[in-house]
C-alpha cells in the first residue's frame, strides 16, 4: 500500500468511525478521543488528517449529502412524468428519513450550531447548498426532457423543495402518525403541475404524458 493509499485508508476509516459516535453521542457530546479509539488510531492520527472535530463533522456531512444526492438522483433518472419523478424522489427521500432518523436530528443539531458561529455558518450554508445543486440539476433536466417552461427559477424552486423535504422530515420525525408516507409526494407532485407549463413553440409529442400526470395503471 502506498503512503496516499495509507492516508486515504486512514480518512475513511476515522469517517466511518466518526459517523457512527457522531449518530450515537451528537456533535457535542462527542469527542475526538472517542472517534479516535473507535477507528484504532491514536487522536494525533486523526489530527494530523483533519483540523479537528468540526472539520471532521463537515467532511464527514459533505460525503453523506454526496451519497443521499446520489440516491435521490437515481430515484427520478428514467420516470415518465414530472409527477413521477417527484413522487419518486419524495418516497426515497421517506425511506431515508425512516432508515437512518439519527443522521437528520445530527445534522439539525449542526446547523443550529453553524448558524450561531459567523465563523463556522458559511461552511455549514455550503454543506446545505450541495443538496440545492442536486435538485436545480434535477429540476432542469426534467425541464429539458419534457420540453417544458418554469414558473420561477430552477433555483428558487430547489430552495422551496429542500426547505419543505427538512420540514417534512422534522414533522415525521417528531409525530410520525401526522405525516402519511406520501404527503410530500403528493405535495411535490402539486407543486410542479403549478410551477411548470409546456414551452413556448415545444411540438406536441402524443407519447409524452403531461406534466403533472401520472402514467400508473389504475389496476
Amino acid at each position: 500500500m502506498t503512503r496516499e493509499q495509507s492516508r486515504a485508508n486512514t480518512r475513511e476509516r476515522l469517517l466511518a468511525a466518526a459517523r457512527g459516535v457522531f449518530a450515537r453521542s451528537g456533535f457535542h457530546g462527542a469527542s475526538v478521543e472517542e472517534i479516535a479509539s473507535e477507528a484504532g488510531f491514536s487522536t494525533g492520527a486523526l489530527y494530523s488528517n483533519f483540523d479537528g472535530k468540526e472539520d471532521l463533522f463537515l467532511v464527514l456531512m459533505e460525503h453523506e449529502i454526496d451519497e443521499h444526492a446520489r440516491e435521490i438522483a437515481d430515484a427520478v433518472r428514467a420516470r415518465a412524468s414530472i409527477a413521477e419523478r417527484a413522487t419518486g424522489g419524495a418516497r426515497r427521500w421517506m425511506t431515508m428519513i425512516e432508515r437512518e432518523p439519527e443522521l437528520l436530528l445530527l445534522f439539525m443539531e449542526f446547523w443550529a450550531y453553524g448558524v450561531r458561529d459567523p465563523d463556522v455558518r458559511p461552511k455549514v450554508a455550503e454543506r446545505f447548498a450541495q443538496m440545492r445543486r442536486v435538485l436545480t440539476r434535477l429540476i432542469a433536466d426534467g425541464v429539458r426532457e419534457f420540453d417544458l417552461e418554469l414558473a420561477l427559477p430552477a433555483e428558487q424552486l430547489a430552495v422551496a423543495i429542500d426547505a419543505l423535504a427538512d420540514g417534512i422530515a422534522r414533522q415525521k420525525l417528531a409525530d410520525p402518525d401526522a405525516v402519511p408516507d406520501d404527503l410530500m409526494g403528493k405535495v411535490l407532485s402539486l407543486l410542479f403541475s403549478a410551477a411548470t407549463r409546456p414551452a413556448t413553440g415545444a411540438a406536441p409529442d402524443a407519447t409524452r404524458p403531461a406534466a403533472g400526470t401520472d402514467t400508473r395503471s389504475a389496476a
